[in-house]
């Protein structure tokens, strides 16, 4: 016959089977989450759509002005004239071309804005993925400590029935384990929150119940210099390239606002049909059309256009100045917590086990009590878990100063 504490073990050893079977069937490295990320997030395609939009804004200064076609009629006396005319703006004056210009400026500043909006997303992505990974971590330690106060309480009970133990240190232990078992219940609910925030940025009606992340928490050891990431934070960071691209914009905006003064003249020709007594001819009709500036010349367009520029290139400057403050502030915390980590995480496995080991056979021997036996195991989950926690902050600052440097930062 199985003891009551076997069975157990058995009923909760088969639950984390069975619980963690499908999880690893969808267990997703954070390269092959990212990928999922890149073909499922809809914010992708929104980002994507607003490109798209600046594309087809900006094919309207490369499509010339539609000609107009007139018909009239002309009876006076005995003499009809009918007209058949075409007319047609000429870009002699640049503006058009300017506008090009202007134009795909625009569409540029539009791919570096979605470059960086999507860089953000990504990041965002990153930590709800670790976020999964710790709490699939912490879940994991303290399903550990579950078994391990069992395994205390099972023997507490084994020495209350031989009358070797006492009613008191059994109830403690039981209580110690209600304790840890309210814990897994919890980091169960941390889960699921988590698989929901990450399945939040993946398509919708993805199933977040079976997502689960592979890897480890610690980040890569090597950064680059400050000076270097700064260096590249300023060189790759959509935001500030879409300011520098819409100093480009205004600029040929208010270059192509100037030419007004240049007007583009718009020939008339076409067919005359004549009737007069009798008598038919046919001939033609040229004509050409200036419209002369002498009110509006461009000058509220240019206006407009150098304030925009200048409002830009106060952009740029304000937005150079937070790179490096965020680059120097992510940096400094990816330093902080990769040291804490490192400190806190050195030999603490190894020595968290020994001491559980050692306040055991002590308690066995008769040399501690049931306290000190209970405070040893929960000192090593806690232990473990903040050093979880630790890793995990340190993983966070590095991807915050990847967000800030706008890329990787390797050496």
């Amino acid at each position: 016959m199985v003891p009551r504490f076997g069975v157990s073990v058995l009923l909760v050893c088969g639950c984390i089977a069975m619980n963690a079977a499908p999880a690893r069937c969808q267990a997703l490295t954070e390269e092959a989450a990212l990928a999922r990320f890149d073909v499922e997030s809809p914010a992708l395609r929104v980002l994507a759509a607003q490109v798209q939009i600046a594309r087809a804004e900006a094919l309207r200064g490369r499509l010339l002005s539609n000609p107009s076609v007139t018909y009239s009629r002309e009876d006076a006396a005995a003499a009809q004239d009918d007209f058949l005319l075409l007319q047609q703006s000429l870009p002699v004056s640049g503006r058009q071309r300017l506008a090009r210009q202007a134009g795909d400026a625009a569409v540029r500043a539009a791919q570096d804005e979605s470059e960086y909006a999507r860089w953000s997303l990504r990041s965002n992505f990153r930590l709800a993925f670790y976020s999964l990974l710790l709490a699939q971590e912490r879940k994991g330690r303290w399903e550990r400590s579950v078994v391990n106060f069992q395994d205390v309480a099972r023997i507490l009970r084994d020495r209350e029935r031989e009358g070797e133990g006492s009613r008191f240190d059994r109830l403690r232990a039981e209580r110690e384990l209600a304790d840890a078992e309210a814990q897994l219940a919890a980091s169960d609910a941390q889960l699921s929150q988590a698989q929901a925030q990450l399945g939040a940025f993946l398509a919708p009606g993805a199933d977040s119940s079976s997502l689960a992340g592979a890897g480890e928490l610690p980040p890569d050891a090597a950064v680059a210099p400050l000076d270097a990431l700064i260096e590249r934070a300023l060189a790759r960071r959509g935001d500030r390239l879409a300011e520098q691209n819409h100093i480009e914009r205004f600029d040929y905006e208010r270059r192509a606002a100037e030419r007004q003064k240049i007007p583009d003249p718009i020939v008339t020709g076409g067919l005359k049909h004549s009737r007069f007594q009798g008598l038919r001819d046919n001939g033609y009709q040229l004509g050409v059309t200036v419209p002369l500036p002498l009110f509006n010349r461009g000058q509220a367009d240019a206006a407009r256009a150098r304030a925009a520029s200048e409002r830009s290139l106060a952009a740029r400057q304000a937005i150079e100045q937070q790179i490096r403050s965020e680059v120097q502030g992510a940096y400094r915390v990816l330093q902080i917590r990769s040291r804490i980590a490192r400190e806190y995480g050195r030999d603490l496995d190894a020595a968290a086990g020994e001491l559980a080991q050692i306040s055991r056979a002590a308690y066995q021997e008769g040399e501690q009590n049931i306290l000190q036996l209970l405070d040893s195991h929960r000192v090593a989950v806690l232990s473990a878990i903040r050093n979880l926690e630790l890793q995990s902050e340190a993983r966070i600052a590095r991807i915050e100063l990847e967000r800030a440097a706008g890329g990787e930062v390797m050496p």
